[in-house]
């Protein structure tokens, strides 16, 4: 598989075939090829990830079909949403640290 480098970014990024089959709806895909590239660490956590409109013009799909995708992302915690800014990496631990109990004094 050979890489491909886009004018938007420095992340080198592989081609991924885009079509809606059995294997799930597009958006699963754009998703799953977005988490790939996070456990490889293609995406470090802190790293920003393509924007909704750069996603859409590289891998031709509409850009409610990004959206949906970054949403499934956002829901899994692999990413977040900065107003203004984008969308990055979240780092594992941001969401897998438990909020300890509320102590109450003896009476």
């Amino acid at each position: 598989m050979r890489g491909h480098v886009y004018p938007f970014s420095k992340k080198k990024e592989y081609a991924m075939p885009l079509k809606e089959n059995k294997s799930g709806k597009l958006y699963e895909q754009v998703a799953g090829h977005i988490a790939r590239m996070i456990e490889t660490r293609t995406y470090r956590p802190g790293d920003r990830i393509p924007s909704v409109r750069e996603m859409s013009i590289r891998k031709r799909i509409s850009v409610t079909t990004v959206l949906q995708a970054y949403g499934l992302l956002e829901s899994q915690g692999l990413i977040a949403a900065k107003p203004q800014s984008g969308y990055y990496v979240r780092s594992r631990f941001s969401s897998s640290v438990p909020v300890p109990d509320i102590s109450s004094p003896p009476v």
